[in-house]
């Protein structure tokens, strides 16, 4: 099966991330699916930022939680409802959902059902609680398992979880067909966990990932993880 080629917050290797130039360029270079953050503005607008504050992005000391989506929009923040009406038809979307309870989770879903696109987006969930409550909020999004240890898995599977997801350093090939659990699909976040380099991988191990049975790559340069699937005859 092809593996999935997933663009970490847009084409962020030669765009600015979680930005409508990276998502189009994404959607440019031919991947299957684009990869943005979710966080709530201080007026409760879901909007797509990976990190909490404006610091490293904008050189600014605010909170996203802490100011209004108005006012993010001005900073470059983009609202959730922008980037799926871009995406609308035309590719598939993975939310990271820095969201902890169902009253955060519920706006931003209520987005995705407004606009038609719960079949058409990832659910990544961060806890095994959640797994649930966004089955309840939509019910045709697929849910991706974005958790902390790869034994919180096979739990996750057993509650209606699909995707499983690795590190890069987790994924040996026996540790992709652990995580797998027999029939489950598991894609791997490349590059350094939590830190400088997340996304960023070179041709050898991108070969070596595919070779191993990964079903999808979350990678910053989406047109090299495809020209390598290609090579690869994926």
């Amino acid at each position: 099966m092809t593996a999935f080629v997933i663009a970490h917050r847009g084409f962020s290797a030669a765009h600015p991330e979680n930005s409508l130039e990276a998502f189009e360029a994404a959607v440019a270079a031919g991947a299957d699916a684009i990869e943005t953050d979710i966080r709530l503005s201080r007026d409760g607008v879901p909007v797509c930022s990976h990190d909490p504050d404006l610091k490293r992005l904008r050189g600014r000391p605010e909170i996203i939680a802490e100011v209004d989506a108005a006012e993010l929009e001005r900073q470059g923040v983009e609202r959730l409802a922008t980037v799926l009406e871009a995406a609308r038809g035309r590719i598939r979307v993975v939310l990271d959902l820095k969201l902890a309870s169902e009253a955060e989770l519920a706006p931003a879903f209520a987005v995705v059902e407004d606009l038609g696109m719960g079949g058409h987006v990832f659910a990544g969930v961060r806890a095994l609680a959640l797994a649930p409550i966004v089955q309840r909020l939509c019910p045709a999004a697929t849910l991706l398992g974005l958790l902390r240890q790869p034994s919180d898995l096979p739990a996750f599977y057993a509650a209606g979880g699909a995707i499983g997801r690795l590190w890069e350093a987790e994924a040996t090939r026996a540790g992709i067909e652990m995580a797998k659990g027999g029939d489950r699909k598991v894609w791997v976040a490349v590059g350094g966990r939590g830190g400088g380099g997340t996304g960023d991988i070179g041709a050898g191990a991108l070969g070596r990932l595919y070779a191993d049975g990964a079903d999808g790559v979350i990678v910053n340069d989406p047109a090299r993880a495809l020209a390598v699937r290609a090579s690869a005859g994926g």
